[in-house]
């Protein structure tokens, strides 16, 4: 007595992304500020109330360092927010960290960076939702 046939082919998946190759229906870069030299309070931004990564980055030329803070708001106004998340970066020429996940929901975020320092040192931050 014969079994039952069995196919051999099996499905291929289909990913379906941006031509850069990321889904941007779900990944969504928020630029907080950029190109920042010295110490300063960014304007307020929204973001996606999804998880989200607070990244920091500081470049320049030899000794670089930057303290970046994530700051929660619920009015549109840049002070008197609730600090989320704190990068201390320190490096050379170039150096780079994130925050964990942030679970908290707030309408606004802002941004403060203090200790900016080293020859050409810029500083940018993003968040990630």
């Amino acid at each position: 007595m014969a079994g039952p046939s069995v196919s051999k082919r099996l499905p291929i998946p289909v990913f379906l992304t941006t031509g850069t190759g990321v889904d941007t229906s779900t990944t969504i870069s928020t630029v907080g500020m950029t190109g920042v030299t010295s110490n300063t309070t960014s304007a307020v931004f929204t973001a996606l109330s999804t998880p989200k990564t607070f990244w920091a980055e500081v470049v320049g030329t030899g000794a670089v360092t930057a303290t970046v803070a994530l700051y929660g708001a619920r009015t549109a106004s840049a002070a008197n927010g609730v600090l989320l998340a704190t990068i201390t970066l320190s490096g050379t020429t170039r150096t780079q960290d994130a925050a964990a996940a942030i679970f908290a929901t707030y309408p606004y975020y802002y941004i403060v960076t203090t200790n900016v320092t080293g020859t050409g040192a810029t500083v940018q931050a993003e968040v990630f939702a």
